[in-house]
């Protein structure tokens, strides 16, 4: 005799566990939120204005070796 076991199939299993991790997060609070948030773009302005600032220089010094 043998027994049949049910076999889950790779999709049924991916999405079983992906909810079973998506129930162990922790979702930040609007406030936590809007705070990252914030954080995230004011650091991708400064990082873009330092690198326009390296642009710029490095611009100006190949323009004063180059005619």
């Amino acid at each position: 005799m043998s027994l049949t076991v049910k076999k889950e199939s790779r999709l049924s299993k991916f999405y079983t566990e992906t909810r079973s991790e998506l129930r162990k997060v922790v979702w930040p609070s609007r406030k936590e939120w809007v705070n990252l948030t914030i954080i995230v773009i004011v650091t991708s302005i400064g990082v873009g204005a330092a690198l326009g600032l390296v642009d710029f220089v490095f611009e100006r010094l190949i323009l004063m070796v180059v005619p």
